[in-house]
């Protein structure tokens, strides 16, 4: 074999150990979403359920005001994690698009994004609750 042939060779068996070597990493971080959505799929319908109910603020009168700031909030039941509930301006007032968005460590690399629609209408229950402290 000539040097040349020995140099090619090198050369294609390094691009597969480097293509190998990506595919380890790429794996790990499936595996560890995967683990972190395990973590936090008991949770989640019960915190939107919640935010569904508790998220809107009312008026001495019942009538509904804005909405309560979700930013930077443990998970109930996961303390690891926290959320944010950013909600679509544009779109139908009394219907609108709100996204959870799910994060560990830092809020800009979210590790899970909840798209949902958040009505703006308050339970009773949280009405007479609230006709009651007046």
């Amino acid at each position: 074999m000539t040097l040349i042939e020995v140099l090619i060779a090198m050369a294609i068996f390094l691009f597969g150990v480097t293509s190998l070597l990506a595919l380890f990493h790429f794996g790990g971080d499936q595996e560890q979403q995967a683990r972190s959505h395990a973590e936090l799929a008991p949770h989640l319908e019960n915190l939107i359920e919640d935010l569904v109910d508790q998220t809107w603020l009312l008026e001495a009168d019942g009538s509904v005001v804005r909405a309560r700031l979700a930013a930077g909030r443990p998970v109930p039941g996961a303390p690891d994690y926290r959320y944010d509930l950013v909600l679509d301006p544009a779109g139908d007032p009394a219907l609108p698009r709100a996204e959870l968005l799910v994060w560990r460590g830092r809020a800009d690399r979210p590790l899970a994004r909840i798209p949902f629609l958040l009505p703006r209408a308050v339970p009773v229950e949280r009405r007479l609750e609230a006709e009651e402290t007046r």
